[in-house]
């Protein structure tokens, strides 16, 4: 025990010890910036001194008095002979420190003594960006009136201040720097990804404009403000996302309502034929996604109102997917909707019943296929279902009550309830991968053929027996066993000969 305090106290007086030496090598003009003592301060500088000495990585005492807002000993030091451009080894002037305090009386006091309002580090950004980022109109006012360039972009990225203030939703800055002539459409810098894909994320290439990161972090205040100062609302990035797109898959839907009310274009889609209509589909139902939490907005607007406000503004209710939507986030894609894909295809495969309906309303077309023939019949009965795990609970919404709901629907508009894919599958197959005997039992009552063979001859019984073992879904090969009489065939043991 005796030697057990022994260590602890010899690690404490090394603590103290290093401390002490820290604050020996430390300038004697910081440490009393640092104490906030004015007095001491005055004292000091009355006798030669260095004001500009520097710690270790470079800070002098005017970068301390700038980070911690203390006017007056900026005001001392700067008449003393401090330099007010006075870079640390990080490009960190004091004027940054300022700007990002959003300190205007600071940063006018460093302007008037010499300091750049240009000032742009090496691999930083301008501290009129700065500035903006933290939402001060008085510091970007005083920054514009001594020259600052509103429009400069940032060495790494290419952003702006504009698009600094409008992704922090800063209304007032947005329409000061609309005002002194900021880039309404000015666009970050393209990026260029030796892979375009890391993982299972698909790299965004940049070109966004001030409006589309407004969208993407629901700065509505700010998007307002852009729009009436007449942002194009239809720009779109190298992917083909406009910023009505990136409102709404980002659950923002009063900035989508807000774009869509203004004449944003509905019908504009992405590389992979996504509009904003099948994305707000899409959003109704969202499943569980690895790197991503649920969408929780605190938005008036529904996600369902903005799908019938994209319907009454002309969106088109059968646009049709090029491909499996692209990979914004850990998740593969939902590959049983691909080319050819509708938005009430997509509705149905959740059986999202409010938005079917609205989307039938407004003149979906529910017998419409993918380029595979897959129906809708099939996505609601179960085609690609996803029930997910304890580990990776990456669960398809929608219950088996209101698939069958669905059902019903798709039948009272003609759906033929024996449609095959060109891989073979029936909607029978499709409720047979699932493992659901309810949606089972209303197929057979509506007159689905149990024994419908796909293109590998695997009948429902086998679709299900094939679905990692009967032990994944016992009720249903139960079910399926009696109602046909037959015991199925078990998918080959893993590693066995195929015959």
């Amino acid at each position: 025990m005796h030697r057990t305090v022994a260590i602890v106290c010899s690690a404490v007086c090394a603590v103290l010890l290093a401390s002490a030496a820290r604050a020996a090598d430390e300038p004697r003009v910081v440490q009393i910036v640092k104490s906030g003592d004015h007095a001491a301060l005055r004292a000091a500088l009355i006798r030669p001194v260095d004001v500009n000495a520097r710690e270790v990585d470079g800070t002098t005492a005017l970068h301390w008095a700038a980070r911690n807002d203390d006017a007056e000993a900026v005001r001392l030091l700067l008449k003393a002979g401090a330099q007010p451009d006075a870079a640390n080894r990080y490009s960190v002037t004091p004027i940054a420190l300022a700007a990002a305090n959003g300190d205007a009386p600071i940063v006018e006091a460093l302007v008037a003594a010499g300091a750049d309002p240009n000032t742009t580090p090496p691999a930083g950004e301008p501290v009129l960006m700065t500035a903006a980022r933290a939402g001060s109109v008085e510091t970007v006012r005083c920054l514009i009136s001594h020259g600052a360039d509103v429009n400069a972009h940032e060495r790494s990225l290419g952003e702006t201040a504009l698009i600094w203030a409008a992704a922090g939703d800063h209304a007032d800055v947005v329409k000061l720097l609309i005002a002194n002539g900021a880039d309404l459409d000015g666009r970050s810098n393209l990026a260029d990804f030796p892979r375009r894909q890391t993982g299972l994320v698909v790299l965004p290439r940049g070109q966004w404009t001030a409006l589309m990161f407004a969208a993407r972090q629901g700065a509505v205040n700010a998007a307002r403000v852009l729009v009436d100062a007449g942002a194009s609302l239809n720009l779109a990035d190298p992917d083909g996302t406009t910023a009505l797109v990136f409102a709404i898959i980002n659950a923002h839907y009063d900035t989508a309502k807000l774009l869509i009310q203004a004449g944003a274009d509905p019908n504009i889609a992405d590389t992979t034929g996504m509009a904003a209509l099948y994305s707000a589909v899409d959003m109704s139902t969202l499943p569980w996604m690895f790197g991503r939490n649920a969408p929780n907005t605190d938005d008036r607007t529904t996600c369902l109102e903005v799908i019938r406000l994209l319907l009454e503004h002309g969106a088109d209710p059968n646009a049709r997917l090029k491909a499996i939507l692209m990979q914004r986030v850990h998740t593969t894609g939902d590959t049983a909707l691909g080319e050819g894909s509708t938005p009430f295809m997509r509705a149905a495969k959740s059986s999202d019943l409010p938005v079917m309906q609205v989307l039938l309303e407004h003149g979906a077309d529910p017998l419409i296929v993918e380029k595979n023939h897959t129906t809708a019949m099939m996505l609601v009965a179960g085609q690609g279902w996803r029930d997910g795990n304890a580990a990776i609970p990456t669960r398809d919404r929608g219950t088996a009550d209101d698939a069958k709901i669905a059902i019903q629907l798709l039948l009272d508009r003609g759906a033929d309830i024996n449609a095959a894919s060109d891989a073979g599958d029936t909607a029978m197959h499709a409720a047979a991968f699932r493992g659901s005997e309810e949606i089972i039992k209303l197929l057979v009552a509506k007159g689905a053929n149990l024994r419908a063979k796909n293109k590998q001859g695997r009948t429902p019984l086998d679709t299900a027996l094939s679905r990692r073992g009967a032990s994944a879904v016992p009720q249903a090969v139960a079910l399926l066993r009696q109602l046909t009489g037959e015991t199925g065939t078990p998918p080959p043991a893993p590693g066995a000969a195929a015959e």
